[in-house]
């Protein structure tokens, strides 16, 4: 881990096992897609918020969602919006789950997982939610140039969290601190 994450980091950490927050807060669930080509992890999907009244209307993000009460787990939700996101159907046990994270401006707690696919996808895409689908090459994530880093204030305190930039759109917040996490597991 980078050292200017170091407090963000811990601060996600001592968040993780405070079971009060995680029951106050409202659920949800995203899935980072990693496609792999010619066995090698070559593009990550991510998508392009429409604009609305909310928190965080137009941002980049992985696709997903909250938590309905209808879905019987987060697997479960991260599956039901993928699907009507932008239409990619999955099963549970493709889904490998990354280390949660509690959003503080809308406060959401946020359960990513991942899935490798060796295959392109056929998007059929949900135009009342999603504005654009990015298929970003990994590479792209991995250069050191690629990343970069940003002052915000989490739980009363400035602390230093990671961004990128690709074609002008900015990746940031929690976006950028599971996709963080999600390149330096795969490298």
């Amino acid at each position: 881990m980078d050292k200017p994450f170091q407090r963000l980091y811990q601060l996600l950490s001592e968040l993780e096992s405070n079971s009060n927050l995680r029951e106050n807060a409202r659920h949800a669930a995203v899935v980072a897609i990693i496609i792999k080509t010619n066995n090698e992890p070559s593009k990550l999907v991510l998508i392009k918020r429409n604009e609305y009244d909310g928190h965080h209307s137009g941002q980049m993000a992985f696709p997903g969602g909250k938590k309905d009460q209808s879905d019987l787990s987060l697997k479960h939700t991260a599956l039901r919006e993928l699907e009507e996101e932008i239409g990619i159907q999955l099963n549970e046990s493709q889904l490998i789950e990354l280390k949660p994270h509690w959003v503080h401006v809308s406060n959401y707690w946020i359960q990513p997982y991942y899935v490798v696919l060796n295959k392109n996808l056929d998007y059929h895409i949900n135009k009342r939610e999603i504005n654009r689908i990015f298929e970003i090459p990994v590479a792209f994530f991995k250069k050191k140039e690629s990343l970069d880093y940003h002052e915000l204030e989490f739980m009363k305190e400035k602390i230093v969290a990671p961004r990128y930039y690709y074609e002008s759109e900015e990746i940031w917040g929690a976006t950028a601190v599971m996709l963080y996490q999600l390149i330096n597991l795969i490298d």
